[in-house]
């Protein structure tokens, strides 16, 4: 009856233990179905409480890396964070009245009269829309319809003077964007970049004006014409606009009744390249003594007599006739046209340069100055608008009224300015010097020119 205590002390012992997991599982197969499934809650319980505590951790952290960039950026602004709305909002707000003239379609910006050149030149109307636009970067030798605008565009300045705008970046227009690139103090490349064409497209953009401190061949064909005026000398032509043709300007400027500014504008130019422009007084009377000198030699020469071709006979006396020579037909002299138009012949081929008149090198006003003098006729180095208006040469309005060896003059389908001259040879053909072939060309009229006729002038009548 007696138990054994060893014995009864281990069997209450187990009695007493609570069953954990690992034992569970270590006696899975020992374990009744309602063991296995507490064991499987119990798991599934520890695994989401895990991940409850993982995210509550990863929450935090995040907060307080918010908290440290907040902080941050709030020390860097001065603006206060609370205040910062407002000011972002009141920014926009004054932004949008700023650009508020340029989104009005079909209108421009005023220009105002304190940016007008004192030579009158202005400055050009900005096309619509150019303010939103991106522009391609154009150079030498590109093609398409952005290098047309590019030059419509330069034409309209007065930066380029071409026959007519073509697709092809060549040697003219690379000169007239580095001579706007020179008007506006920018890289002087003659690539259009975006810079430049922004500017160009804007309603900042000036009119080609030659300003003191400007260099180069235009610069050179500016102090030539003050030469043969007078107003300098031929050893101060050196490609800069210095001191002394600041001063020449000036003085040209007064003579001509012009704004005494020293700057070549519009205004200027087109008096200094015209057919009255006026010389200075001490020229003009030196042409006046030589023109005396001249008449004088003439009527002091004196005019052959004509030798009788009767002979006197005595009554009575017998004369032998003599058999009479024919007369050496002298061979007829070529007219002044026909000189004009074999000097315009004889330089096909030669280069287009911008501000040369000859011998080999032209453009399409020095070509003309060039045949003419070749010819016998004296005139003055004009641009085409000059030669245009010189009204001692008979005008001529109608092409159906043409002849051989007049001269014509174009002006471009966005201007209605004369930029262009050849000479009429008759059959609808005439020769010049062309800047967008690159030389002195023999070709038709073509519908562009028939369309941009202004007129054509007739120096032989």
């Amino acid at each position: 009856m007696l138990a054994n205590p060893g014995e009864s002390r281990y069997t209450f012992s187990m009695e007493k233990e609570k069953p954990t997991i690992s034992k569970m599982i270590g006696r899975w197969k020992d374990l009744s179905d309602r063991q296995k499934q507490k064991v499987l809650t119990l798991a599934m319980f520890a695994v989401a409480a895990l991940l409850i505590v993982i995210a509550i951790i990863i929450g935090i952290a995040s907060c307080a890396g918010a908290k440290r960039t907040e902080n941050a950026e709030t020390a860097a602004d001065p603006i206060p964070v609370l205040l910062r709305a407002k000011w972002e909002n009141e920014k926009a707000v004054e932004a949008e009245a700023i650009q508020k003239p340029e989104e009005q379609p079909g209108t421009l910006p005023e220009i105002d009269s304190a940016e007008t050149a004192p030579d009158g030149e202005g400055t050009a109307n900005e096309p619509e829309g150019s303010a939103e636009r991106k522009y391609e970067t154009l150079k030498k030798h590109d093609k398409g319809e952005a290098v047309t605008q590019l030059q419509n565009r330069l034409m309209e300045l007065g930066y380029l003077e071409i026959e007519e705008p073509t697709d092809y970046f060549g040697n003219s227009t690379e000169y007239a964007v580095s001579l706007f690139q020179r008007q506006h103090e920018l890289k002087q490349d003659g690539i259009a970049g975006e810079q430049t064409q922004t500017l160009l497209y804007s309603k900042e953009a000036k009119h080609y004006t030659m300003l003191e401190g400007a260099e180069g061949r235009d610069v050179k064909m500016l102090q030539e014409q003050l030469v043969e005026l007078g107003y300098l000398s031929s050893s101060d032509v050196d490609r800069i606009y210095g001191e002394k043709t600041v001063e020449a300007v000036k003085a040209f400027q007064k003579r001509n009744g012009l704004t005494q500014d020293g700057k070549a504008g519009e205004k200027t130019l087109d008096k200094l390249f015209s057919d009255d422009a006026r010389m200075t007084k001490a020229k003009e009377e030196q042409i006046k003594a030589e023109e005396k000198a001249e008449n004088a030699k003439s009527k002091a020469t004196p005019k052959p007599t004509k030798s009788s071709s009767k002979t006197t006979q005595k009554p009575g006396s017998k004369s032998t006739p003599k058999a009479t020579k024919k007369p050496t037909p002298t061979p007829k002299q070529d007219s002044k046209i026909d000189k004009f138009i074999k000097a315009a012949n004889s330089k096909i081929g030669c280069e287009y340069v911008l501000g040369d008149s000859g011998p080999k090198t032209f453009d399409c006003s020095g070509f003309v100055t060039w045949c003419l003098r070749q010819a016998g006729v004296k005139t003055s180095r004009l641009n085409a608008e000059g030669f245009s208006k010189v009204s001692r040469w008979k005008n001529i309005t109608k092409m159906s009224d043409l002849k051989r060896g007049d001269l014509l003059f174009f002006k471009s389908d966005s201007s209605s300015r004369v930029s262009h001259t050849g000479i009429y040879i008759g059959g609808n053909t005439m020769i010049d010097a062309s800047s967008s072939n690159g030389k002195v060309v023999k070709r038709a009229l073509s519908s562009y020119f028939k369309r941009n006729f202004v007129n054509a002038r007739r120096p032989w009548e």
